[in-house]
């Protein structure tokens, strides 16, 4: 099964790298067959296809539920646009607590973007308690790893300067 999955997921690809507009809906129909087989980078493209409304109109609910799929398969950046859309409230209810649950537990799998949100959600008091020495050290740690954002902050400012998301 995993090798007939990778194996449609690969024509997908091929297909995208070629001319992906005009072959948006055959993609979009490699990528939901693989998705039947839970493969974890399938669901996480269709769900990023869905949530900016490629191939098909935008549906941040669809999107939500296949990057929790490709979550659930381990799949890292999943997890991490699954965090984003719980702070924003997109296609599920807004939830800064599993957030920043899932900021920390990408951060701690090693996504740079997720150690600057949990440092974001830990300067603001997004989803847990206002911690700025720990802010700090995860902005210390995010412009260690070279994110460009944290290297900004650090430039300009004693904080982040993005703000939490308008609630």
């Amino acid at each position: 099964m995993r090798e007939a999955a990778d194996a449609i997921y690969r024509r997908a690809q091929a297909l995208a790298a070629t001319y992906r507009e005009r072959n948006a809906t055959r993609i979009l129909a490699l990528l939901e067959e693989a998705a039947e087989f839970e493969h974890a980078e399938a669901l996480f493209e269709l769900g990023s296809w869905r949530h900016h409304g490629i191939g098909a109109p935008r549906d941040e609910a669809r999107a939500v539920t296949l990057w929790e799929r490709a979550a659930g398969a381990g799949h890292l950046e999943a997890r991490f646009q699954l965090a984003l859309a719980c702070e924003r409230g997109a296609g599920t209810p807004r939830d800064a607590v599993r957030a920043f649950s899932l900021y920390e537990a990408c951060a701690r799998a090693g996504h740079v973007g997720a150690v600057y949100e949990t440092g974001r959600c830990r300067y603001y008091g997004i989803g847990t308690p206002v911690d700025r020495a720990a802010a700090a050290a995860d902005f210390v740690r995010a412009r260690s790893y070279g994110h460009a954002e944290a290297e900004c902050d650090a430039a300009e400012t004693d904080g982040p300067r993005r703000m939490p998301r308008p609630g």
